[in-house]
C-alpha cells in the first residue's frame, strides 16, 4: 500500500488545464471538414489532392487555435492566475510573442509536419484516392491529433516566463502548497524526447514480435522445411480474430496499470478526494471491483475491436494488408484507442462510490 503512493508521488501529473481544448479541437475539426464538404463531397480525393488539404488544414487549425489560446492565457495572466511550475525552454522563448508571427511559424512547420505524414501514410498502405466517406472519415482523425498538437505549443509558448510573468501572475511559491495546487499548476514539455521514440519502437517492435506469435499460433506464420519462415498477409475475413486477442491483451495491460495509478492517488488524497468529487451516472454503473471492471473493459475492447479493424479495411478498400501494414496499422490503432479507454477508466476512478471503496478496501487490508 504505501509503495504504490510512494510510487505515485515520484511522477506528479502534469498536464495542459488552462485553455478549453476540446471547445478549441471541435471548432476547428468542424471547420476542416465543413471544408472537405465543399470541396470534396463528389467525387473523394486524390492523393495530390490530400497534400493540398494537408497544407490548408494547417494553416486553419493554427489560426484558429492559436487565437483561442492566446485569449484565453491573455485573461488568465491579467488574473494573476498563470501556472507556476512550467519547463522553461530556451528555444520556445526565442520564438515571436506576437501570435500573428508566432502563427505564421507554427502554420509553415505543421505544415511540412502534416503534408510529410500524410504522404508517408497513404504511400505506405498505397492509398493513391479516397472516396468521400472514408476521406472525411480520414481527416477527421488527423485533424483532431493535429489541432491537439498545435494547442499544446501555442499554450506551451505562452506560459513560459518571458510572456507569462510580464504582468502580475502567482510566484513559484504560490500554487505549490497543497496538493490540489499540484496537480494543476504543472505544464507537460511538448516537444519530443528520445524516451518518446523509444516507446514508439518499443510499441512497434512488440506488436512485430506479437504478430508473429499469434501468427504462429493461428497458422499465419508458418515454418519450412528448409528453416524459412512465411508469413502470411493479414485479411478482412481474419483480422475479427486479431481483434478478439488485441483486445483481450490490451483490455488487461491499460486496466491494470490505470488502476493501480488511480489507486495510488485515491491512498494519497484520502477520504477529502470522495467529498470533493461529484458522481456521474454515464460512469457510476461500471463495477466498483478491480477484478469486475477490469473484464467489463476488457470485454468491450474486445467486441469493439473485432468490429472496428474489419470496418475501417472495408471503408478503406483494403482487404488485405501485408505484414509491415498490418503492423503499423495495428500499432497506430492502439495509440487511437487507448486514449479512450484511460478517459473511462479515470473517470470511473474518480466517482465517490468507487473512492470510497477503494479506501475501504485498503483499510481491510491492513488489518
Amino acid at each position: 500500500m504505501k509503495t504504490d503512493a510512494q510510487d505515485s508521488q515520484k511522477a506528479q501529473p502534469v498536464s495542459l488545464p488552462y485553455v478549453d481544448n476540446a471547445k478549441a479541437i471541435i471548432i476547428t475539426v468542424a471547420i476542416n471538414l465543413g471544408v472537405a464538404f465543399l470541396f470534396n463531397r463528389s467525387d473523394g480525393v486524390t492523393y495530390s489532392g490530400v497534400m493540398v488539404d494537408s497544407l490548408v488544414c494547417a494553416f486553419i487549425t493554427t489560426a484558429i487555435d492559436i487565437w483561442i489560446v492566446y485569449a484565453c492565457l491573455k485573461k488568465m495572466r491579467a488574473k494573476g492566475e498563470m501556472p507556476s511550475q512550467v519547463p522553461e525552454n530556451g528555444f520556445m522563448q526565442k520564438l515571436p510573442l506576437d501570435p500573428i508571427k508566432l502563427g505564421a511559424i507554427y502554420a509553415v512547420a505543421f505544415a511540412a509536419l502534416t503534408i510529410g505524414v500524410n504522404a508517408l501514410i497513404l504511400s505506405f498502405f498505397d492509398l493513391r484516392s479516397m472516396a468521400f466517406a472514408p476521406w472525411v472519415v480520414y481527416k477527421a482523425v488527423y485533424a483532431t491529433i493535429l489541432s491537439a498538437k498545435i494547442i499544446e505549443f501555442c499554450i506551451f509558448r505562452y506560459v513560459q516566463p518571458d510572456w507569462a510573468k510580464a504582468e502580475g501572475t502567482i510566484t513559484e511559491t504560490e500554487g505549490t502548497n497543497t496538493e490540489d495546487k499540484k496537480d494543476v499548476s504543472l505544464v507537460k514539455n511538448p516537444l519530443p524526447k528520445i524516451s518518446i521514440f523509444m516507446e514508439m519502437f518499443g510499441g512497434v517492435t512488440g506488436n512485430i514480435a506479437m504478430n508473429i506469435l499469434m501468427g504462429s499460433i493461428l497458422g499465419g506464420v508458418k515454418a519450412q522445411a528448409d528453416g524459412s519462415v512465411v508469413i502470411f498477409p493479414t485479411t478482412i475475413g481474419g483480422i475479427p480474430i486479431t481483434g478478439l486477442i488485441f483486445g483481450l491483451i490490451v483490455g488487461i495491460l491499460v486496466s491494470k496499470g490505470i488502476l493501480k495509478e488511480m489507486n495510488a492517488v485515491i491512498f494519497r488524497a484520502g477520504p477529502a478526494m470522495a467529498e470533493a468529487a461529484a458522481a456521474n451516472k454515464l460512469f457510476s454503473w461500471m463495477p466498483k471491483k478491480k477484478g469486475a471492471l477490469t473484464r467489463l473493459i476488457t470485454i468491450c475492447v474486445m467486441v469493439f475491436s473485432a468490429v472496428a479493424l474489419p470496418s475501417i479495411m472495408a471503408l478503406f478498400g483494403k482487404s488485405v494488408l501485408n505484414f509491415y501494414q498490418f503492423t503499423v496499422f495495428i500499432t497506430a490503432y492502439a495509440s487511437l484507442i487507448s486514449k479512450p479507454l484511460s478517459y473511462v477508466l479515470i473517470r470511473r476512478c474518480t466517482q465517490p462510490d468507487y473512492i470510497r471503496y477503494t479506501l475501504e478496501q485498503a483499510k481491510s487490508t491492513e488489518k
